[in-house]
């Protein structure tokens, strides 16, 4: 499924609208540094382009504001910045739990 056709699809906007609930519409970067800001993304930790098959997995979603948004994503080759990469060091044990019976077929 292309990006565009997945970001409209049902599934998507159903857990969307989940997570945004689950994190009560706060920016969940913010929300570290005692701000809060109202979130309107929901941002794939490890991304949706490298891991399709995480696209809806609750764990790896998180409810940010545009501005902390686009502090996860380098703009100019879509790799993950440093706050990107940290926040996917925090869900490892999470990865690692997925991809084992993965690597295991």
């Amino acid at each position: 499924m292309t990006d565009a056709k997945f970001y409209k699809s049902p599934r998507w906007l159903s857990k969307r609208d989940s997570i945004l609930r689950r994190d009560k519409y706060e920016c969940q970067n913010c929300k570290r540094y005692f701000k809060n800001k109202e979130a309107k993304t929901v941002h794939h930790i490890y991304f949706y382009e490298d891991y399709p098959k995480l696209s809806l997995v609750s764990w790896n979603l998180i409810s940010l504001c545009n501005e902390c948004h686009n502090k996860m994503h380098n703009r100019f080759d879509d790799t993950p910045t440093n706050l990107g990469i940290s926040l996917q060091e925090k869900k490892k044990k999470e990865f690692e739990t997925w991809l084992t019976p993965l690597l295991n077929q």
